[in-house]
């Protein structure tokens, strides 16, 4: 009979421990599950020439030099290809990197020739940009319609997108952005200050 009792404290204290064994490890799970399935800020994501925020320096002269850029110094990099008129389309790469922030900024701009007549009125911001251009516009702009009134959120158009008429805009304590694209030309400014 002692036997038996002592059989029985024994599943007892064994169930107890698996059950105490499964609840430690759920509760070690569950933040991790939370923290993996929390996305981070749109604007962290957002890729200029592929690279974003998160794109480590190491990386950055190879995926740049990859689609021809040239690297002028340290933090920039640029490409030029010729356009109609006898005219040049200049791209241009930065990346500034300190201890407390990251900067990436791009620009597409026409320079040279005779003549610097307008462009056809059908033109449209080039394929090669849309994804990216989209992608900002979206981060900063698809919120209330408040603040999108705040924002200065233009609704984009085929020939051009635009936020707070084309300055930066803070848009919380972390990040800032400048968005102005159109058919001649493009800027985009995406920034992070803080901690990662």
């Amino acid at each position: 009979m002692n036997g038996l009792l002592q059989n029985d404290r024994s599943a007892t204290w064994q169930g107890w421990i698996k059950r105490w064994c499964v609840i430690a490890v759920w509760l070690i799970a569950l933040p991790m599950t939370a923290a993996a399935g929390s996305p981070g800020h749109p604007l962290a994501a957002v890729e200029i020439a592929g690279i974003s925020l998160d794109t480590p320096a190491d990386k950055i002269a190879g995926i740049l030099q990859a689609q021809d850029y040239t690297q002028v110094n340290p933090s920039l990099y640029t490409k030029s290809e010729a356009a109609p008129n006898g005219r040049s389309t200049v791209y241009r790469v930065e990346i500034d990197d300190t201890a407390s922030a990251r900067e990436l900024s791009y620009s597409r701009s026409l320079t040279g020739g005779r003549n610097k007549s307008p462009l056809s009125r059908d033109a449209t911001i080039p394929d090669s940009e849309i994804a990216m251009v989209r992608q900002v516009y979206d981060a900063v702009c698809n919120v209330s319609e408040d603040l999108q009134s705040e924002r200065k959120c233009q609704p984009p158009q085929p020939a051009s997108v635009m936020i707070n008429h084309g300055m930066l805009l803070t848009v919380d304590a972390d990040y800032s952005v400048l968005l102005k694209a159109s058919d001649s030309s493009t800027s985009v400014v995406v920034k992070f200050k803080g901690n990662p």
